[in-house]
């Protein structure tokens, strides 16, 4: 039998909004439904951030929001409700501190945070762009592709 697959997911540190002094940070449905399906195939998954640390997802997407508009997001709700899952969300190791050696797979996660967090980070482009050509099975999703616009690989083309 083979060693189980690792997955690094890379979520962005809480900041807040330029342009509504909100707090932001990841997409829980970004992180949670993608750490569920990585987890029922069997993979083993780090979370990561830029700077470690403890992680504050986007509040419309909390299940438990006061506004309703993640309410039906069972799978945020049951991830927010395991004790053990919301460890990880505590105190993220910083990206500085992972070898990409160890790791097969690796997902962006999305919400409004890696619009201030990881669109100007030289650290997060030159770890997926690294990650990448070492030919690795790299993914973004939503407002995490926002890397792909000054992402650029080691001959200096855009990854994308």
């Amino acid at each position: 039998m083979s060693a189980p697959k690792n997955i690094l997911m890379i979520a962005s540190n809480p900041a807040i909004s330029p342009v509504t002094g909100w707090p932001i940070g990841f997409w829980w449905a970004e992180l949670s439904h993608a750490f569920e399906v990585f987890e029922q195939a069997g993979y083993t998954i780090d979370i990561v951030s830029p700077d470690g640390g403890k992680l504050e997802a986007d509040g419309f997407s909390d299940p438990e929001d006061a506004s309703g508009y993640s309410v039906q997001d069972t799978v945020s709700l049951a991830f927010k409700n395991d004790p053990a899952k919301m460890q990880r969300l505590e105190n993220t190791p910083a990206l500085a501190d992972v070898d990409p050696n160890d790791y097969d797979a690796l997902f962006v996660v999305g919400g409004q945070g890696p619009m201030v967090t990881m669109i100007d980070d030289p650290r997060v482009h030159d770890f997926v762009a690294a990650f990448y050509e070492a030919g690795k099975v790299t993914a973004a999703v939503c407002h995490g592709t926002c890397i792909l616009l000054k992402t650029r690989l080691s001959g200096g083309d855009l990854l994308v």
